[in-house]
């Protein structure tokens, strides 16, 4: 008992030192590189061996201390001499018998804690990556390459900025970790409980109401956290049981959420904290991305909540009762607490810098907290929030540092090269199969890894393939964003319906099936963005309104084909009608667009001609 505690205050030093070692630096401006990095990394691996246990379930705290002290001097190793790497030629310069020691522990201390943090997948993936380097010479011509020593993979992933420490830690160290605690401080003002007392008061009286509830609270909850598990746990928790206890099937309720919480990652201002790394590598102002972001975001959530509301209409599930909802007036006093956000946004858009926007929304955030009682920070309440901060800035730091393993075997190796020869081989030239085939890998390559994590490897490798295809920088990384942020709920690796699984007490797998039925429209959303420039917020305003007017209305005419029921329960062959209405009006041609309004129009007055004969089954609850 007494080294348990002992390890919690240690645990409780290191992470208050971490927190104010970064709140220093976005006052007082970022160390170099080769400095600001290794410290945010050594502090992460550090804390992630302490509180990330070997083997779950199993006590191996002696081993992990030893970990953590290996950790310590390995990690320290390359902050302390910073001078010396800042002026080496990676690769050119000799490393001392010292150093490749060192920079071997340091990669296998560094696999090990993602394996620990974040999962076996990423720790797989930088493994293969790693094997790739050495093994180039023996494989096939289309990805093979001269090969590299020992020695020079050290070299090159450790005691430089092209490997371990190259741009998505370096986004880790500034951005990501300020608005990780931006975040975490809001949940223990009650911020969580405003979004959540919110949803229901919007839509919880609406048939489907907890569903409805789901798909706001996850929006809004989404947009300061940067984990689309975490937005399950902290949302799911509620509106699950809720739509259990209307009637929605277990599989359906943890389906929503998980479709409802997956989308809060590419809700602007956050975006899972990707939007920094996406704004540096676009060399764009971050509000202007976040712009361009927006109408994306909010055609996820429109089309989801269409989804939604045809598919409670379908099977007949009404809203909550009157008396569970809660009343505006005992919201509007706690909206204050939302206000750290709004001023965040307002700060970002007078030009200031993200890690200096979330620094004064941080202030903020513990300045408010004293207007009540119940959400003043205490002593012990504030090392809390810095723990679990800690706590959730090791599993980013340590993924973005296995993500630069990949990154820096991609540049050394130049597989990027050949990944894009062969997808522009197996698609034959046409595009959209290219396309579908870029989806496919963005999907794959994200499983099982954080949102930031996932767009840094997909960026990587399938950006310079649509480049190859003609399409612009910025909307080829919001498509392959998208998708990867769409591994969510993906199967077979699907964290958002892993979390909902664990609440609603349903198979993985069968919700995670269940939530890509539910989201297949919005696997539709890139494609249309990507061909349809006025949706990422280019050309004439009057251009942008109509064009996400229509969109809306595709939207309205695929949900009718997805759930079967578009004012009345549609046979197949309404279904099919309402799908190619759809298909005509996402077209970025007036003529065809204008065609498919007609078509929904004309389907919403003869409704009744494709009423199925059978209307009992097709009320049935869906499973």
């Amino acid at each position: 008992m007494k080294e348990n505690k002992a390890l919690k205050y240690i645990i409780a030093v290191l992470s208050v030192a971490y927190v104010a070692f970064h709140i220093y630096t976005a006052v007082y401006g970022t160390f170099i590189p080769q400095l600001q990095r290794p410290l945010h990394l050594t502090f992460a691996v550090v804390i992630g061996f302490l509180c990330y246990p070997m083997i779950e379930k199993r006590d191996f705290k002696w081993l992990d201390t030893i970990f953590a002290a290996i950790a310590t001097g390995a990690f320290g190793y390359v902050a302390y001499r910073y001078q010396d790497i800042a002026v080496r030629q990676t690769m050119v310069s000799p490393l001392s018998t010292l150093d490749l020691i060192v920079g071997g522990i340091i990669i296998v201390l560094l696999l090990e804690i993602t394996r620990r943090a974040v999962g076996w997948i990423m720790s797989l993936v930088a493994i293969v990556f790693l094997i790739y380097t050495v093994a180039g010479p023996y494989l096939p011509d289309i990805i093979s390459h001269r090969g590299y020593s020992i020695a020079d993979i050290i070299d090159y992933q450790v005691f430089g900025l092209d490997g371990i420490y190259s741009i998505p830690l370096s986004i880790s160290a500034t951005y990501i970790v300020l608005f990780i605690i931006l975040g975490t401080l809001m949940e223990f003002t009650g911020a969580g409980d405003v979004i959540m007392d919110m949803g229901k008061a919007l839509a919880g009286g609406f048939r489907g109401g907890p569903a409805k509830v789901a798909t706001i609270s996850s929006a809004l909850f989404g947009s300061i956290s940067g984990s689309a598990a975490a937005n399950v746990y902290a949302t799911g928790t509620f509106t699950i049981p809720m739509m259990k206890k209307i009637g929605y099937s277990p599989s359906f309720a943890g389906a929503v959420e998980a479709v409802a919480s997956t989308g809060g990652q590419i809700m602007p201002p956050v975006m899972g904290a990707a939007a920094f790394l996406m704004a540096e590598l676009l060399g764009m102002p971050y509000i202007q991305l976040c712009k361009a972001a927006l109408i994306p975001a909010l055609l996820y959530y429109i089309s989801l909540f269409i989804v939604l509301d045809f598919e409670a209409a379908r099977i007949g599930i009404k809203g909550m009762e009157k008396k569970d909802l809660p009343k505006w007036k005992d919201i509007l006093p706690r909206l204050y607490l939302m206000v750290p956000l709004v001023v965040l946004v307002a700060i970002l858009m007078r030009g200031y810098t993200p890690f200096k926007s979330a620094y004064y929304a941080i202030l903020l955030t513990f300045f408010l907290s004293f207007f009540s009682k119940k959400t003043r920070f205490t002593f012990a309440s504030l090392i809390d929030a810095f723990v679990i901060s800690a706590k959730r800035t090791v599993m980013i730091a340590a993924a973005c540092g296995a993500a630069g393993i990949v990154i820096g075997v991609i540049t050394l190796t130049g597989i990027g090269l050949s990944l894009s020869s062969v997808i522009l081989s197996l698609s034959g030239g046409v595009k959209i199969i290219a396309l579908l085939l870029v989806m496919l890998s963005s999907i794959i390559m994200g499983m099982g890894t954080p949102t930031t994590v996932a767009y840094i490897v997909v960026s990587t490798l399938s950006v310079p393939i649509m480049k190859d295809l003609g399409f612009a920088a910025m909307p080829s990384h919001l498509f392959v964003f998208y998708f990867a942020v769409l591994s969510m709920i993906t199967p077979p690796v699907a964290l958002a319906a892993y979390a909902a699984a664990d609440i609603a007490k349903e198979s993985s797998m069968k919700i995670g099936f269940t939530a890509m039925r539910i989201g297949a429209i919005v696997f539709t959303i890139p494609f249309i963005f990507l061909l349809d420039p006025p949706l990422l917020m280019q050309g004439p305003v009057w251009m942008i309104v109509f064009r996400f007017a229509m969109t809306v209305l595709s939207c309205v005419a695929f949900a009718g084909a997805a759930t079967g029921w578009y004012g009345k329960n549609m046979n197949v062959i309404g279904r099919l009608i309402l799908l190619a209405s759809f298909g005509l009006i996402i077209s970025p041609e007036l003529i065809t667009t204008f065609a498919g309004v007609g078509v929904l129009a004309a389907m919403w007055f003869l409704k009744d001609r494709f009423v199925p004969r059978k209307l009992g089954r097709a009320a049935q609850p869906a499973r």
